[in-house]
């Protein structure tokens, strides 16, 4: 079977297997995946490994391979006019009254795309053109992979299915538990977001081999148990090659306390959910952001659901434990959460 989905927990090595699967491909071979953060660490990872990136590897943002190898080539199909489609608009929408039939239910004045709708135009195209959309794919790459696959949502797993059932050979990797950030918010193929994404995989079964991995080589075993209490109907996480250190696991500290812990184990990174966090002064990243990265140690200021959650384990109401999830995830030896009060 010449497609494979791999949905594997944090830590577990997806981005680097994709990595040295693409290095030891023979043909040409695409590297796809959503943010910029993520195609920075795949070209970085590539060049260290061999220096450059090697002539038959192309890297680009999910957006951009949307825009430029499916959609513009044959926009003729839809728009009736040549050179239409000038880039991406991220934040704008189609107005609610607009209609398919009309170029403004995909483009606006300027020509931009609507970020929700560029796999459904795509998609659209595809079907016009008799599937010349994805012939032509065939005809540039021989091999496609996906990275964080669990960000590709609505009409994206429209396109992804087409690919499935080319010539070309598709594997994506990623953990639906850090859906954290989303191509997206459209309604369709709502049900398969996050968790729901296991199951699209598993309706293909005749068309891609899903596969599982349960390890961590990033976060001691402390870190992996709180991890998968987040998730209990998942199977649990096992870590591997993680050495022990005189400060490991999950600690509660009080704000009063943060600079004298900052000062004496140096978290590498502050997590915070939004800028609006007080982070006492710190310099501090968003979770969101973190997603991909591995450090030493963090220190978390948690929302007040994720307060609640730290309080009574109640992972039922937990609002986007995806989010917890991925900030907990990002530490090999420590989490420090900063606390209103010690429970």
């Amino acid at each position: 079977m010449s497609n494979t989905a791999i949905l594997a927990a944090a830590g577990s090595r997806k981005t680097e297997y994709i990595v040295e699967k693409a290095l030891a491909a023979e043909g040409r071979v695409l590297i796809t995946t959503y943010t910029n953060e993520n195609q920075n660490q795949i070209a970085r990872r590539i060049e260290s490994k061999v220096g450059t990136i090697p002539s038959n590897i192309t890297i680009l943002g999910w957006f951009t391979f949307l825009i430029a190898q499916c959609a513009r080539p044959y926009q003729l199909a839809l728009t009736g006019e040549p050179l239409v489609i000038s880039g991406l608009n991220f934040k704008g929408k189609h107005h609610k009254f607009a209609k398919k039939a009309n170029l403004n239910y995909y483009l606006d004045q300027q020509g931009g795309m609507y970020r929700e709708d560029v796999s459904d135009f795509v998609v659209n195209v595809n079907e016009r053109t008799n599937g010349a959309v994805i012939h032509r794919l065939e005809n540039i790459f021989d091999h496609i992979f996906v990275d964080e696959v669990q960000d590709l949502a609505g009409y994206d797993l429209e396109v992804l299915d087409l690919i499935m059932s080319s010539k070309i050979s598709l594997t994506m990797v990623g953990d639906p538990r850090q859906h954290t950030l989303s191509t997206t918010l459209g309604p369709k193929n709502k049900k398969y977001r996050g968790e729901g994404l296991r199951q699209w995989f598993a309706e293909r079964a005749d068309r891609c081999d899903l596969q599982t991995r349960d390890c961590s080589y990033r976060c001691n075993q402390h870190i992996c148990d709180f991890a998968d209490a987040i998730y209990p109907a998942l199977p649990p996480t096992k870590s591997i090659d993680v050495s022990a250190t005189d400060h490991d696991g999950i600690f509660y500290i009080l704000g009063d306390d943060v600079p004298t812990y900052f000062a004496q184990y140096a978290p590498v990174t502050v997590l915070r959910n939004d800028k609006n966090a007080n982070t006492y002064g710190l310099p501090a990243m968003n979770i969101g952001v973190s997603k991909g990265s591995t450090f030493d140690r963090v220190m978390i200021f948690p929302t007040k659901p994720m307060l609640t959650y730290l309080q009574d384990k109640n992972h039922k109401k937990l609002k986007a434990p995806e989010r917890l999830y991925v900030a907990v995830t990002r530490a090999r030896f420590s989490v420090a959460f900063v606390v209103p009060k010690l429970w």
